[in-house]
């Protein structure tokens, strides 16, 4: 066939990405309805018929994209206590940003659409994160991977093992233990899969729930991570006893130079637990054990092993220690295998 001059009988198309793959008997769609409702709520002109048509095209769409046969959706309830992170934030208020910012005319509807006429699982004691981790988890322990293929734009729950429809992608990725991470310096962003994730957020925390992380890395730290080309320069003449003309130094150069490595160490900025910090900090580590300890120096270093005061947003003030702070930022970030807050203190207690 020839159309405008080109024949498309000659023509090599790569159309593999739009490949809608085979339905797997029994396989589930585990979906993330907090973020369907976000997205299918419209505008402030979107009628409900639109939002119900919006919400099954969706969701048929998904469950086409990942060959699943039936669904299950999650919600956060409203009035839920999100498995009382907001009580275990002290640092920083859980969630803060979010109140009073402006929500989708039809957003309540949709919930409420979702949970009656599709029956989506309404978690009033945690979060609709967590009830998603859980499903995986099952499927997971059934030794049924291939069933269940969770679904959402939320990086929270990259941490999260089993199969997972990438929303950047649209194909399906299989997140087996650590994974890992990588840091995109155009975006000043860092992402990954897996566990890995986990611990690279314990650092550099969540700005869309509000979790801190660790404020900075050490001194200490910094300079052993990131030393300036002046400091580098010092300790070179000190080992190699010479100067940058190669020169052998004088006593007194190299007595100049022991004094500017101190002053340099002594003004030495930390440095903040950025993304790209973070990713620099942890690229070494291949698996839990060994990003635990990672993650434990750091907070080690930068609050100190003897206990300290703190006042925390509410303004109480009382003792705590640098594991402690550790405990809260987990407690926060982590997506709940079983229904239990304490299930975190069980990961962590495998990693050491």
């Amino acid at each position: 066939m020839n159309i405008g001059g080109v024949n498309l009988d000659d023509l090599e198309l790569d159309n593999s990405d739009f490949i809608v793959p085979d339905v797997v008997p029994g396989r589930i769609l585990n979906c993330d309805a907090d973020i369907v409702a976000y997205n299918c709520a419209g505008n402030d002109d979107t009628t409900r018929e639109e939002v119900v048509y919006n919400i099954e095209a969706e969701i048929n769409n998904k469950m086409q994209q990942v060959g699943a046969d039936h669904y299950i959706l999650h919600l956060t309830g409203t009035g839920s206590d999100k498995g009382k992170r907001h009580d275990v934030a002290c640092v920083r208020q859980y969630q803060a940003s979010r109140v009073g910012k402006p929500k989708p005319r039809q957003l309540e509807f949709a919930r409420k659409y979702m949970a009656t006429n599709l029956k989506a699982v309404v978690h009033m004691d945690q979060e609709a994160d967590d009830g998603l981790a859980q499903t995986q988890q099952e499927y997971l322990d059934r030794d049924e991977r291939n069933l269940c293929v969770l679904d959402s734009t939320d990086k929270d729950l990259r941490m999260v093992q089993g199969l997972h429809l990438c929303p950047d992608t649209g194909k399906i990725v299989d997140v087996q233990g650590y994974g890992g991470c990588w840091y995109d310096a155009e975006k000043a962003k860092t992402t990954g899969w897996g566990t890995s994730f986990f611990w690279h957020q314990m650092l550099m925390g969540d700005t869309a729930d509000d979790i801190p992380g660790l404020p900075a890395f050490s001194r200490k730290l910094s300079i052993r991570h990131w030393p300036t080309a002046p400091l580098l320069e010092q300790e070179r003449r000190l080992r190699e006893l010479t100067m940058p003309s190669g020169k052998q130094c004088t006593p007194k150069q190299l007595d100049a130079a022991r004094d500017k490595i101190d002053k340099i160490k002594a003004e030495f900025k930390q440095k903040p637990c950025g993304a790209g910090s973070v990713a620099d900090y942890l690229q070494d580590c291949g698996n839990d054990c060994d990003a635990f300890c990672a993650v434990e120096k750091a907070y080690k270093e930068y609050y100190g092993t003897e206990p300290f005061e703190f006042t925390d947003w509410r303004g109480k003030t009382y003792t705590r220690t640098y594991y402690q702070m550790l405990l809260e930022q987990a407690h926060l970030l982590w997506m709940r295998r079983v229904n239990d807050g304490r299930d975190v203190f069980n990961f962590l207690e495998d990693c050491k």
